[in-house]
């Protein structure tokens, strides 16, 4: 009879949270107990495979792929570790792995430890009791870690692994911050350009003309380290806009705004804003509540003014679309000379799609900037006027409004999240029952691994699904609960004279301005105002 030649593949891990059991766990401790155990059974070892500082509920790790290649193209016929929980803490992964794919590469898989040889038949069930151990290990795990992170948030200590830009760690408390005054001096004059009105890309472009040190270019400075990315050293609008809406910056600290989706999946998501744990008034701030609010609005707003060759900006511009085609309305102004010297500028808009393709594309919808802010402001007074006079009336129509237009949506949009979850608790269900068939043979191997690789890919994409859902179910509850203080910001502008871009940021979204009619021998057209908070009310 033939001996069989093994060549080894003796596999080690070390995750973060065994660093904290014992040295028995160490990678150094496995690698001498399994090269030990290797050579008293004349096995050929081939390689040792390390993966150190990998959690066990991954199976992504360097290594472990390599080891898994190197499986595959025949170098190795037999795998050795520790114990199962070395190779993996996810019960149904070790499974796949141990039931399907290394026997279809004909390779053997030991954990010394455990007992488990799939050589061997008669180990199935201990293996299986052992893999859901393990996994019950990792949930523990992880729960308890998040119990203490969640501690931490409560208490205002700082958890993060880098400071935001202008703060550094108090040598005395890494869990507390305190003021860089050089970064400082720079978030400050952020703040300063923002607020006399310059948009993200304009200060963007007056940093980087005054050559100044870009937020990650001076944290690898201040920390006397080499910067590994290969990026530009520039500064951006993105970067610009994410320092203005930081409440960070004027003391208070927000933190678990971001998480997993479970201890298995580590793809990270955006947590609920109810989920987030703020703290006031937590560290020294930078820059004054004033400031930040004022700032803050404004980089909120969606509109992006361009200058006109004038060097100036229309107050409408970034509001105003053509209603037909969608196209934003494009600014203009003429100067006219009468016959006494005088010089008159007249400003106007045009359908920008009109402007750029002809009449083909759309028709002009001209309209002169003076008469589209009698419209705009006389809408405005109206609807101040009416919270005078009847303030319940208003807030039911603009109310049934919203709600007609997004009860439809947001029932379909439940129904769908349901039905969501209802599968992922089926395909939960049909795995571990699969798993289970396999166990007693129920049901054959290549019909048992095809399956279950098929139910957990559309069990993720299930799970990714009702996140998504919730979030849209969530900007739909929140739009149906701004209606008053739409009633409250509007009901200050009742007097108003003028508009200014200030005003129109505050109140309004955008502005369609249809094309001119004659009918019945009038001149009419439709202009619709879309209010903040509650939309086109009429």
């Amino acid at each position: 009879m033939q001996t069989m030649i093994y060549n080894v593949g003796v596999y080690a891990r070390l995750s973060r949270e065994d660093e904290r059991e014992n040295e028995s766990v160490s990678v150094e401790n496995q690698k001498e107990m399994l090269c030990r155990h290797v050579k008293e059974q004349g096995w050929n070892l081939y390689e040792v495979y390390v993966d150190d500082g990998h959690s066990g509920t991954s199976f992504d790790r360097p290594a472990l792929n390599r080891m898994i290649a190197d499986a595959t193209d025949k170098k190795i016929n037999l795998i050795l570790c520790k114990d199962l929980s070395r190779f993996g803490r996810d019960y149904i992964e070790v499974g796949m792995y141990t039931d399907f794919v290394f026997p279809a590469l004909g390779c053997r898989f030991v954990a010394l430890n455990d007992g488990v040889d799939t050589i061997h038949k008669n180990n199935d069930m201990m293996m299986v009791f052992k893999n859901v151990m393990n996994d019950f290990y990792a949930r523990d795990t992880s729960h308890k870690i998040r119990a203490v992170l969640h501690s931490a948030h409560k208490a205002g200590k700082f958890v993060g692994c880098r400071t935001h830009f202008g703060y550094v760690r108090d040598p005395n408390d890494k869990h507390k911050l305190i003021i860089d005054p050089e970064a400082a001096a720079i978030v400050r004059r952020i703040f300063d350009l923002r607020y006399q009105g310059h948009g993200h890309k304009r200060i963007a472009q007056t940093l980087n003309d005054e050559k100044i040190i870009t937020p990650r270019a001076y944290q690898y400075r201040r920390d006397g380290r080499p910067n590994p990315f290969n990026d530009s050293g520039f500064w951006n609008d993105v970067t610009i806009r994410q320092i203005l809406t930081n409440e960070f910056y004027i003391g208070h600290l927000v933190q678990g705004k971001t998480g997993t989706l479970s201890y298995k999946n580590k793809k990270h998501i955006k947590k609920p804003e109810e989920e987030w744990v703020k703290i006031e008034n937590a560290h020294e701030p930078i820059i004054s509540p004033q400031i930040w609010e004022r700032t803050y609005q404004m980089a909120q707003d969606a509109a992006r003014p361009k200058r006109t060759k004038y060097g100036e900006i229309s107050p409408y511009a970034g509001f105003i679309n053509c209603l037909d085609c969608g196209f934003a309305m494009r600014y203009q102004r003429k100067p006219h000379t009468f016959k006494n010297g005088r010089v008159v500028d007249y400003e106007s808009y045009m359908c920008g799609s009109f402007s750029r393709s002809g009449k083909q594309a759309c028709t002009s919808h001209y309209i002169p900037v003076p008469l589209l802010s009698e419209i705009v402001l006389t809408d405005i007074r109206q609807k101040a006027a009416m919270i005078e006079s009847d303030e319940q009336s208003l807030l039911e129509r603009v109310g049934s409004r919203i709600a007609a237009e997004s009860q439809l949506q947001l029932d379909a949009l439940n129904a769908a999240k349901q039905a969501a979850e209802k599968r992922c608790a089926e395909l939960e269900r049909l795995i571990q029952s699969l798993y289970e068939d396999k166990v007693k043979n129920k049901i054959p191997e290549d019909v048992c691994a095809r399956l279950i690789v098929q139910y957990e890919a559309e069990r993720r994409e299930q799970a990714e699904q009702v996140l998504n859902f919730i979030e849209q179910i969530d900007s739909f509850q929140t739009e149906q609960t701004n209606t008053r203080e739409w009633l409250e910001l509007i009901r200050q502008y009742g007097d108003i004279e003028a508009a200014d871009r200030d005003m129109l940021a505050k109140l309004i979204n955008k502005i369609e301005v249809g094309e001119r009619q004659i009918i019945d021998g009038q001149k009419q057209r439709e202009i619709r105002i879309h209010y903040k908070f509650v939309g086109y009310i009429g």
